[in-house]
């Protein structure tokens, strides 16, 4: 991980709600609420959103062994680190009672713990993330969560990070899901530079869990998700979700255009949606 990061936004729901029943050919069954902010592909995408998010925290705020010095006050959220030379080196992130950072637009509360188990270009070392009180848009957030590098990818040498989440999100009306989540993130372009606007990232993995409706789902990547950080959308790339009960599903974000369109395919129905 070089000395300037990436900020790294995903994108945080879908709102649609499909027009019609959509019926597999062979057992004629309904998908009920397909698309909208109750069905699993939504959930899907908050998760992914909401701690992607806070992997954009530990590569915008933090250098490769500490606290990133940085010549603009930095006012949300409050942060502070440990004073050592020696490993671990733990950071805190304070939110307060709610503010948004320069990085996003997203409200957050509590505090979030960061434990630097080594510099984070040497493989192996660890970034474990604590919760405490952490509140993100609404949502109660508990759980593990670990960035872990890994090395240079064979073949490319691009930079490698193990990405490990086991969490719960509880959302305001008390209901919650569960959130499972292993994948890789290979920076692709990018890593020769200072620069921040030429990363690439290539996001690779599977995830599972339960919706608000407590029903069972599972999630990986047909394609492999690009984010550039000049773009704050994904580009392209795919996730086929496969919620208990219903159709599979997947959102594919394009070729490589920079905007907020996607396709929600479900069956033989195919829908433009908005990010």
């Amino acid at each position: 991980m070089k000395k300037h990061l990436e900020k790294l936004v995903f994108v945080c729901s879908i709102l649609l709600i499909l027009g019609g029943c959509q019926k597999d050919s062979t057992t004629n069954y309904v998908v009920p609420e397909a698309g909208s902010t109750n069905s699993s592909e939504s959930t899907v995408v908050m998760a992914d959103a909401t701690f992607e998010g806070l992997n954009g925290y530990v590569e915008s705020y933090l250098s490769l062994s500490g606290l990133k010095s940085s010549p603009i006050p930095i006012l949300c959220p409050s942060i502070s680190a440990t004073l050592t030379t020696t490993f671990p080196i733990n950071i805190s992130l304070d939110w307060g009672t709610g503010c948004s950072s320069a990085l996003d637009t997203t409200i957050r509360s509590g505090k979030l713990y960061i434990s630097l188990s080594g510099k984070m270009n040497v493989p192996n070392s660890v970034a474990t993330f604590t919760f405490y009180n952490f509140v993100s848009n609404g949502n109660t957030i508990t759980g593990t969560h670990r960035i872990t590098y890994v090395g240079l990818n064979a073949g490319n040498s691009w930079p490698r990070y193990k990405i490990f989440t086991e969490a719960k999100i509880e959302f305001p009306d008390k209901k919650f899901m569960t959130y499972r989540a292993e994948y890789v993130r290979l920076k692709s372009e990018g890593s020769a530079t200072a620069a921040l606007d030429d990363d690439v990232y290539r996001i690779e993995g599977s995830s599972s869990g339960k919706d608000r409706n407590g029903r069972t789902w599972s999630a990986s990547f047909p394609s492999a998700l690009v984010k550039k950080n000049s773009c704050k959308w994904f580009s392209s790339g795919s996730v086929l979700i496969t919620p208990q009960g219903e159709l599979p599903r997947t959102i594919n974000f394009g070729e490589g255009t920079c905007d907020n369109k996607a396709t929600l395919k479900i069956g033989d129905k195919i829908t433009t949606i908005s990010l």
